[in-house]
């Protein structure tokens, strides 16, 4: 008897082992299901995202070869049948290639190489062959000193000459470009040649394996099976591929440890099966192993289960379910505290009603690279107050030469500027070490808020009256800032620089402010800004400003064609994923596409917007106030229309 319960309970013991590992390999064998399902998913998702990013490349640079092919004076130069040696001198000299300086260039005329600079003789004629016969524009990848270059080619024609030639336009594929490029789910970006990497940027450690990609690139290089990383190639030209890597969803489960549960427990289970049925026997023939009516375990032997069959268990569900995954929950970041560190200003504005010299700071409304800016109450005798802004310069900064005069500089300006269009500057000081300045307080939205607030609550952009009202109002502004002359009547060439919709303020009494001079330029400044450096906004920069060239009153004009595209059409003008796309879509100016989108635009928007954004600074409204007196019989609104918008908006 006792043998008999010994051998039941042993085999009881063998059979809940063989079903606690069989469970155990069921959830590891979901797990490595997920896991593969997940890695699929981030493969495709892995090529979507290169490919996004090749065909941006290729299409800018397809882009880049149209209007290098429309440059006027390259044009004339081809169709008055110039020398290689006057094209070279051209490239060299001329103002109107600054742009593409860097870039590799080639032009063929029938089957002769007129000029190349950067790109070798043999790839350029091989490249050129592909042009003429294809009927997109190709892309090629070639050697060129030791670096990989893209290369777009077209050929085009000069009918007034009767010469086609072919151009080919080349940019390097190095490290600065592959890291623009990469963009989630990749962490990694490798250029292979199929013999071996070229380069890679991104996380170090998950770049390495790329190597192990190299030969597999035709196949879409596949990670290992056992891979803790995801990989995809795609092809960008030639015998070239970039290959993206990113970190695997989920664990990479071995086949073997998942076959290894699912046999040990059915191992398991059959030993301890026979040995309760071996001691059943032993003692009495009809002792069963099981009834109906006490199942083993949800999916385990039962007395009608054939011989040699298993069901695989269920995991149960309840408190005391085996193996169960339990997803920790999500960390939220405890609430900030300032830190002593901290500006002590910043401290009285989280504090509220501090005292800061003769300013009540109230609240910290906002913060720049530079700056933070706050409301505040001026207070003086018998209960006199005032609300007012402070724009205090970061304590960091205050050991800075050319931070503190440019923060001068906008101070000064903003004090002598004095205009319903533009918000005043009423004081100026030092607290401690700390530089401020007061200006005039507008209760209000900038023009960037209230476009964005008027397609959330209506799914539009702004109605056009509302546009040409707003940019006829800051055309004052601008008018009065460029005319402004010194005590001696000499101009003080002022130039905003930075007119964006993020520095038009419009209150709730439907006033339009034009704000933040602070990179302003102008004839008496404490600072100077050194040649070739670009500052404003990059989305807003005329080609001039772009390129880091002088600028003039109608440098703010074109910036204010952008802003009145951008209200008309719901989309800013210059797109592209980064400040470095957009700063050079800026340097090189309006393409046929944007003129094509200046087209849709309601009338007489298109007619205006072509004069004022045009490339050649000369053509375009010669002041703010001729293109005011343009925009004089569209902008039919009036103040109280706009107030009434505003508190319909935002009250």
């Amino acid at each position: 008897m006792d043998s008999r319960r010994s051998a039941a309970g042993l085999g009881a013991l063998l059979v809940a082992a063989g079903l606690a590992v069989s469970a155990g390999g069921a959830v590891l064998y979901r797990q490595r299901a997920a896991s593969t399902l997940a890695a699929a998913r981030q493969t495709v998702d892995l090529v979507q995202a290169v490919e996004a990013q090749i065909a941006a490349l290729r299409a800018s640079l397809k882009q880049e070869l149209e209007q290098v092919a429309d440059i006027p004076q390259l044009r004339s130069a081809l169709a008055n049948r110039a020398d290689a040696l006057t094209i070279a001198d051209l490239f060299e000299h001329e103002d109107w290639w600054d742009a593409y300086r860097n870039r590799g260039v080639a032009i063929v005329i029938g089957d002769d190489v007129l000029v190349t600079q950067g790109l070798d003789r043999a790839s350029v004629t091989s490249c050129a062959r592909r042009a003429r016969d294809a009927a997109e524009t190709p892309i090629c990848a070639v050697e060129a000193k030791g670096e990989v270059q893209l290369v777009a080619a077209g050929t085009f024609k000069l009918p007034r000459a009767g010469i086609n030639f072919t151009l080919l336009v080349g940019r390097p594929l190095d490290r600065t470009v592959l890291g623009k490029m990469l963009t989630p789910p990749a962490v990694a970006l490798a250029l292979s040649d199929g013999r071996r990497v070229r380069m890679s940027v991104g996380d170090g450690e998950v770049g390495a394996a790329a190597s192990l990609l190299v030969g597999h690139e035709a196949e879409g290089a596949p990670a290992p099976a056992d891979a803790d990383w995801n990989a995809a190639a795609v092809p960008v030209g030639d015998k070239l591929w970039l290959l993206g890597l990113a970190h695997r969803q989920g664990p990479a489960l071995p086949l073997a440890l998942v076959l290894a549960c699912g046999i040990g427990g059915l191992a398991l289970i059959a030993s301890g099966a026979a040995v309760m049925f071996r001691g059943g026997r032993a003692g009495s023939p009809a002792a069963p192993v099981a009834s109906p009516a006490e199942p083993l375990g949800a999916g385990g032997l039962s007395p009608t289960t054939p011989p040699g069959r298993f069901t695989p268990p269920v995991q149960p569900h309840g408190p005391t379910a085996p193996l169960t995954l339990v997803t920790p929950p999500r960390m939220t970041p405890p609430a900030a505290s300032a830190p002593g560190g901290l500006a002590l200003a910043t401290v009285m504005a989280a504090e509220g009603g501090q005292q800061f010299g003769r300013y009540r700071l109230i609240e910290r409304i906002g913060e720049g690279g530079m700056a933070e800016v706050f409301t505040a109450v001026l207070s003086g005798a018998e209960g006199f107050e005032r609300q007012v802004a402070i724009k205090r310069l970061k304590p960091h900064l205050a050991l800075n030469p050319e931070a503190v005069a440019q923060f001068i500089d906008e101070a000064k300006l903003g004090s002598v500027l004095a205009h319903s269009n533009i918000v005043t500057v009423s004081d100026f000081g030092k607290i401690g070490d700390g530089y401020y300045l007061a200006s005039e307080f507008v209760d209000g939205h900038t023009l960037a808020q209230i476009a964005t607030r008027y397609r959330e609550k209506l799914g539009r952009a702004l109605p056009a009256a509302i546009v040409y009202h707003v940019i006829h109002e800051v055309l004052a502004g601008i008018a009065y800032a460029h005319d402004r002359v010194d005590t001696q009547g000499r101009p003080l060439g002022i130039v905003h620089r930075d007119v964006s919709p993020t520095n038009i303020m419009i209150s709730f009494e439907g006033e339009v402010k034009l704000l933040d001079f602070g990179i302003v330029k102008a004839a008496e400044r404490v600072s100077k800004t050194r040649e070739g450096n670009v500052k404003g906004n990059v989305g807003y920069m005329s080609p001039e400003q772009a390129r880091g060239l002088d600028v003039t009153n109608r440098s703010d004009l074109f910036s204010l064609g952008l802003v009145m595209f951008e209200m008309l059409s719901g989309e800013a003008f210059y797109q592209g994923s980064g400040a470095g796309e957009i700063l050079y879509q800026a340097a090189t100016g309006p393409t046929v596409d944007h003129l094509a989108r200046i087209a849709k635009l309601p009338p007489p928007a298109p007619e205006m917007l072509r004069k004022v954004l045009a490339l050649d600074p000369a053509t375009r409204f010669p002041s703010a106030r001729a293109f005011a007196q343009a925009l004089t019989p569209s902008a039919t609104m009036l103040k109280g229309q706009l107030a009434e918008m505003m508190r319909s908006l935002f009250k």
